[in-house]
């Protein structure tokens, strides 16, 4: 009898992952919101899935093997989000060891492990307040715990994994490529984008969505223009696109790379090819963050900023369909299962 009541809960743990459905081929969106994180079916373009997280949502990066998205909220929680099971199992918060930091930019190291963040940190030790140095660091992705830093200039907004995470690229002012091999992170090359009147918000970059090209628009004072990173191998793509500049918060790639759709008020799609605008639509429900684009190009969709999903026909930039969300949201991204 003994035996039989120790068989149980190993008995009932089988039972509920033989009865949880393996996640269906085809893509699937996660829009993200603030407080929750909702699954959309690209089939059906209908909610299947719910993700309860703490706070608002920022970076987003995937394990190599599909089976876990990280997702920093509220610059200093990052949580594990298995993606078979649409569940968060842990939370790491990198404010555990007294410092009060505020992370910007996240992604993952190789060895799934640890993660890199940019922090700005202070603590207070008996009513005197310390401001730490901005840095880059790697952390553990289970504690929260810092391994090791590089100071970096103030303002570092994204990061960008490259070689197999061997060099991040810190986005700021300038660009900052750090060496993650050594030691020690190491900042071993700054290529200026200030001074050649670069100005940009590089929050959503759509790597992994883009097939490991990361995307991001900027604006000069005559253009808008689009840098592409491969993170395969480092190498950075700048397209400067002729005309009056379409006002953009993110840009995605379309599957066959030659176009690309932007959004912020209007849904504004891109020849990458020839460096022009084609066409531009206004977004009946207001500013937009995130846009992303199903994997065969034929839909795309526009959320965040308010509480709607927008799925348009590529081919027509007609809206199909508007999803009411759970909350507002700050990004919308795809995975092909």
């Amino acid at each position: 009898m003994t035996r039989l009541h120790s068989l149980l809960p190993a008995l009932a743990a089988l039972l509920c992952i033989a009865a949880s459905p393996p996640v269906a081929a085809g893509d699937r969106y996660y829009h993200m919101g603030y407080g929750m994180i909702q699954v959309i079916d690209g089939d059906t373009d209908t909610i299947v899935a719910d993700i309860p997280i703490k706070g608002a949502t920022r970076d987003t990066d995937v394990t190599s093997d599909r089976r876990f998205m990280y997702v920093a909220t509220n610059r200093h929680l990052v949580h594990k989000v298995d993606l078979a099971q649409n569940r968060v199992v842990s939370t790491a918060d990198v404010k555990a060891d007294g410092w009060d930091r505020v992370m910007f930019g996240f992604v993952l190291a190789q060895d799934g492990a640890t993660g890199y963040g940019a922090f700005m940190s202070r603590r207070a030790d008996k009513g005197e307040v310390f401001i730490g140095k901005p840095v880059v660091a790697q952390f553990e992705l289970d504690t929260g715990r810092i391994l090791r830093s590089v100071e970096v200039p103030w303002g570092i907004a994204h990061l960008v994994s490259v070689r197999d995470a061997k060099g991040i690229y810190a986005f700021g002012q300038d660009l900052y490529k750090i060496d993650t091999t050594g030691a020690d992170l190491k900042v071993v090359e700054t290529v200026p984008m200030f001074d050649k009147g670069i100005n940009m918000l590089p929050f959503w970059d759509y790597a992994f969505d883009n097939g490991g090209i990361a995307s991001m628009n900027y604006y000069t004072a005559t253009a808008m223009g689009v840098m592409l990173v491969d993170q395969r191998t480092g190498a950075i793509d700048d397209i400067v696109l002729k005309g009056d500049p379409a006002m953009a918060y993110s840009v995605v790639l379309a599957p066959d790379r030659r176009k690309a759709y932007a959004v912020m008020d209007d849904l504004t799609e891109i020849d990458l090819a020839k460096k022009t605008y084609l066409r531009s639509v206004p977004i009946a429900e207001g500013t937009c963050y995130g846009v992303n684009v199903s994997s065969d190009g034929r839909k795309v969709y526009v959320g965040g900023g308010g509480s709607t999903l927008t799925v348009y026909d590529a081919q027509t930039l007609k809206p199909i369909k508007v999803l009411q969300m759970a909350s507002d949201g700050m990004d919308v991204r795809r995975l092909r299962f």
